[in-house]
């Protein structure tokens, strides 16, 4: 009998909001680019501990993208996401959804030859600038405990364990 996969631990992590918008060469993401990302979060969780998050394979990782962005994890915020390109073809991505009424980094990926170029950071904090901007304060993510890289990028961006907001 084979076991079933035992889901990672997670944990919330918040981070107050700017409210200045800096200047940033990314776009927002569109419905035409879901095949295309969800390939890219194939590629960018292969691997690490966010794999079962992309769901084994490019056809389940392309449904995790539609269903984020067709809001079955909160209303997604096109405004607050963005894609990363490079020669006109995504790279990396951050897409935001609003989940029980706190902005929600719902995925951040960066294809493999892009890492370590500061895309993700970069797209993260173009993100918390726009939902500042909108007013909002905060932003949350989920992030899994055994992915050490991911957690250091977001406590370096600020990013606290979760509170209860008073």
């Amino acid at each position: 009998m084979t076991e079933a996969p035992v889901a990672p631990r997670r944990s919330r992590l918040d981070v107050r909001l700017p409210r200045a918008v800096p200047a940033h060469d990314f776009r927002h993401p569109v419905e035409a680019d879901i095949p295309v990302l969800g390939h890219l979060m194939w590629q960018a969780y292969r691997g690490t501990p966010d794999e079962q998050d992309a769901g084994g394979s490019v056809a389940a990782a392309t449904q995790e993208i539609r269903l984020a962005l067709t809001g079955a994890y909160g209303s997604f915020l096109p405004a607050a996401s963005f894609v990363a390109e490079d020669d006109g073809r995504p790279v990396a991505a951050a897409l935001v959804t609003v989940w029980k009424d706190v902005p929600l980094l719902a995925y951040v990926f960066t294809a493999p030859p892009h890492t370590g170029r500061g895309l993700g950071r970069r797209l993260i904090e173009a993100a918390m600038h726009a939902l500042g901007a909108q007013g909002h304060g905060w932003l949350s993510l989920a992030v899994t405990q055994d992915n050490v890289r991911a957690r250091r990028l977001y406590e370096s961006l600020g990013f606290v364990p979760h509170q209860k907001k008073q």
